[in-house]
């Protein structure tokens, strides 16, 4: 009897931790503290926006000049900067690995190109708007929801509608 209560024990306890593998995930504070390291499946930001291995990203727009800093085309032996052409492209995250405090992040090629994208690091690409942020700025929502605002006072929507959007954007203005 104990030993069949054993074996269910590890029965369950093996079938408990089997979902975890394969689901490394990673923020922000664990990457710059090198508390993680390697390839990761998920990984959360500085700004708490969380992304995946197969999550769709757009390109914004470069940082700097006509060509951008963060986001290069992976030539497999080569990295050559990628142009502003690819703004407002869509891609897929393929890959994210942790290298140097950074995470890394490999995606599919953007329409008309030849080659996937690497994006050296993905947290400042995020914050300089050369990946678009589903986070919303503070500028963002104001301006949303004076949008909202005009709407209701015109008479399109109703008070109550409008309350809500007031609430949704209202998190995200500072």
């Amino acid at each position: 009897m104990k030993s069949l209560n054993l074996i269910l024990f590890l029965f369950f306890a093996c079938i408990a931790i089997l979902p975890s593998f394969g689901q490394a995930i990673a923020t922000y504070n664990e990457v710059i503290s090198k508390q993680k390291t390697g390839s990761i499946d998920k990984y959360i930001t500085q700004n708490g926006e969380i992304f995946k291995v197969g999550d769709t990203i757009t390109l914004g727009v470069s940082f700097r000049n006509d060509y951008f800093d963060y986001i290069q085309q992976d030539f497999g032996i080569e990295f050559y900067a990628l142009s502003n052409t690819a703004s407002n492209s869509k891609v897929v995250i393929k890959k994210i690995a942790i290298r140097s405090k950074t995470v890394v992040v490999n995606t599919t090629k953007p329409y008309g190109f030849i080659h996937g994208l690497k994006v050296r690091n993905f947290d400042s690409a995020i914050s300089s708007g050369e990946i678009v942020s589903k986070i919303m700025t503070s500028d963002q929502a104001l301006t949303e929801l004076k949008k909202w605002k005009d709407k209701f006072d015109l008479g399109l929507i109703s008070e109550e509608f409008y309350k809500q959007k007031k609430e949704e954007l209202s998190k995200f203005i500072k």
